[in-house]
């Protein structure tokens, strides 16, 4: 009864971790999606900006957007690889 049990339970512990992980998966999706957003907003405004110092400021933000897009990106790839599909 006990070894039932605790194999019970052992399943238990490896299917929360499979159920966990397209969540992730999902959240990063939804935040690249965000910053894609974000970035098109910006640039929108760069675009319509006459002044220089806030236009170098605009382009500073674009650039750190772009950087965290990049990053975000090869979260995404590497959590797709360890989940082994998509």
């Amino acid at each position: 009864m006990k070894l039932e049990k605790l194999l019970h339970k052992l399943r238990e512990y490896f299917n929360k971790g499979k159920e966990q992980s397209p969540t992730k998966l999902d959240k990063i999706d939804e935040l690249l999606l965000q910053l894609r957003g974000k970035k098109q907003h910006l640039k929108r405004r760069l675009e319509k900006e006459k002044r220089g110092c806030k236009r170098k400021r605009l382009k500073a933000e674009v650039t750190i957007v772009e950087i965290q897009l990049k990053k975000g990106r090869k979260c995404r790839d590497k959590l797709v690889l360890l989940l082994g599909g998509d």
